[in-house]
């Protein structure tokens, strides 16, 4: 009964009324909008039937609380469902109206869309709640767990019109996205069917989810937002610890491009930078030991063997990589990068006459921070401090106020009058955390975070993984994807675990579709 009262609170503190009601809308498939779409895959003709509709009956936001679902003539009652997220940096959650579109021809081998369509999938995708939205009378409506509630009510809508969709099987649904929708991928893979988030999907009328007399919320195991599997790529994930991490493993990259003159940042003094990446590295520390992750020795994982096994993890892409392209193409592929990126080949891989070679993790995180400007620190919450415009802190906070820091430096050392933060609140991020606003942030940042529920394993955890994050891509630490990583591999409610490093890929994804499709064809 407490979890129950404290769901409760939870909505009341985002904004959400648990009797209000905005606007009724129908969510029966059998009323959606459809249109024919006329494409080609590879040259050939493709009909696709397009249906549009609204996937709850109260949206605060109609005009994106909507669904696409795309029903090629090749699939059906049996096919697999591809759920696309639209999000990057948590933002880009507008409703997307043309994932297919008429006219076009796409590759069946290369292209997700064509690969989808040539198989005959059910492509789906929607729009949902951001942080980048303006305030609904005058309410902040797009904080978390709005893009995660709304997107797992979107699943559910696909269960409860079982029946009535023309193709496509609801239990084989696989979710899939890059950066932020990578994140939010690899936390609804992770949280399939949480009470978490049962308030604030009640609230928006979701399908399946209902308010008892004495409380408690129940969900029909008939309309849940489980899903089957996950393809995600680069996921800005574990967000309450990012910050942390990306100073633990860039600080002493950072230190020492200072001191060369190799980074500057033109809008911050040089030695706040510093001061901040020093102390936040201190807070990850405590942080790793403490999840109680083991690397497949069994030894378990923390800040004194972790940078050991992040680099286990990138002799396993090497080697991957050295038996699918072979050593002399992945020289190339180094020199080529250098020469366009203007860096220094520091030597960070070296490959030997005998066909050995030699890694160095330090070198190989200068290599990446030369081609791409380190993120200043903090890294992800900074609003309040001295960036504006590269944080996720819109993404927390209440209806009332527009952002709030999510970790113990950024909290302390906020310096905007908006009503969070120490310097408002007269309390340090400790003695915040243990007041009941302090508990509302907590789960509105564990709702942020597949490695949370994947640790908790109470949830209906997807069983199948396909994760990448690119060996070039500085957007997030390497420990936050590692921990993920093996957070993945030692679930034992997940059957197949694809999971690692890419071969030189920056911050990007859907960049080996052959080979994250062909692995859906295996669990297919």
């Amino acid at each position: 009964m407490k979890r129950i009262i404290f769901l409760t609170v939870l909505a009341g503190l985002l904004g959400f009324s648990l009797n209000a009601r905005n606007t009724s809308e129908s969510i029966n498939f059998r009323s959606a909008k459809k249109t024919v779409l006329n494409v080609s895959v590879d040259g050939q003709p493709v009909k696709v039937d397009w249906y549009v509709d609204n996937y709850v009956k109260y949206p605060n936001r109609p005009q994106d609380q909507l669904i696409n679902v795309y029903v090629p003539e090749n699939s059906t009652k049996s096919s697999p469902i591809m759920f696309y997220v639209n999000n990057g940096g948590w933002i880009a959650n507008s409703y997307p109206d043309h994932t297919i579109a008429e006219g076009s021809d796409y590759n069946g081998t290369y292209d997700r869309v064509g690969v989808a369509l040539k198989e005959g999938y059910v492509v789906v995708s929607y729009g949902c709640r951001s942080r980048a939205n303006e305030p609904v009378d005058g309410s902040y409506l797009g904080h978390s767990p709005a893009t995660m509630t709304d997107t797992k009510a979107a699943i559910r809508y696909l269960r409860h019109n079982r029946k009535a969709l023309p193709a496509g099987d609801v239990e084989k649904i696989f979710i899939t996205g890059t950066s932020g929708g990578g994140a939010l991928s690899t936390l609804i893979a992770a949280s399939g069917n949480s009470p978490d988030f049962f308030p604030s999907l009640h609230e928006i009328g979701a399908a399946g989810v209902s308010l008892e007399k004495d409380g408690t919320y129940s969900s029909d195991p008939a309309c849940g937002d489980n899903v089957l599997g996950v393809i995600g790529y680069c996921p800005i994930t574990d967000l309450g610890h990012a910050c942390a991490a990306y100073e633990w493993l860039y600080g002493d990259t950072r230190r020492i491009m200072y001191i060369t003159g190799e980074m500057n940042y033109p809008f911050v003094d040089e030695s706040t930078v510093m001061s901040a990446s020093s102390a936040l590295a201190e807070q990850y520390t405590g942080y790793v030991g403490g999840l109680g992750l083991k690397d497949e020795e069994g030894n378990l994982i923390t800040s004194a063997n972790l940078k050991e096994y992040i680099s286990g993890l990138m002799h396993e892409e090497i080697a991957r990589t050295i038996e699918e392209i072979g050593a002399e193409q992945m020289q190339k592929d180094i020199e080529k990068k250098t020469r366009r990126g203007n860096r220094v080949n520091n030597g960070w891989l070296v490959f030997n006459d005998d066909g050995s070679y030699e890694y160095d993790l330090d070198k190989h995180l200068y290599y990446v921070a030369k081609y791409t400007t380190l993120k200043p620190a903090p890294a992800f919450s900074n609003k309040g401090l001295f960036v504006t415009h590269m944080n996720e802190d819109s993404l927390f906070g209440s209806a009332e106020v527009p952002y709030c820091p999510f970790n113990e430096y950024s909290w302390n050392n906020d310096k905007e009058d908006n009503g969070v933060g120490k310097d408002e609140t007269g309390l340090s991020w400790e003695e915040y955390m243990l007041t009941e606003e302090g508990r509302e942030l907590a789960m509105q940042i564990k709702m942020t975070s597949a490695i949370d529920y994947l640790l908790e394993g109470t949830s209906d955890i997807a069983p199948y993984w396909y994760v990448r994050h690119g060996m070039d891509d500085r957007d997030t630490s390497f420990a936050v994807e590692a921990l993920l990583f093996a957070a993945i591999r030692s679930n034992p409610k997940v059957a197949s675990r694809n999971v690692g490093f890419a071969w030189l890929m920056p911050h990007s994804g859907d960049y080996d579709v052959p080979e994250a499709y062909s692995w859906l064809k295996t669990i297919l």
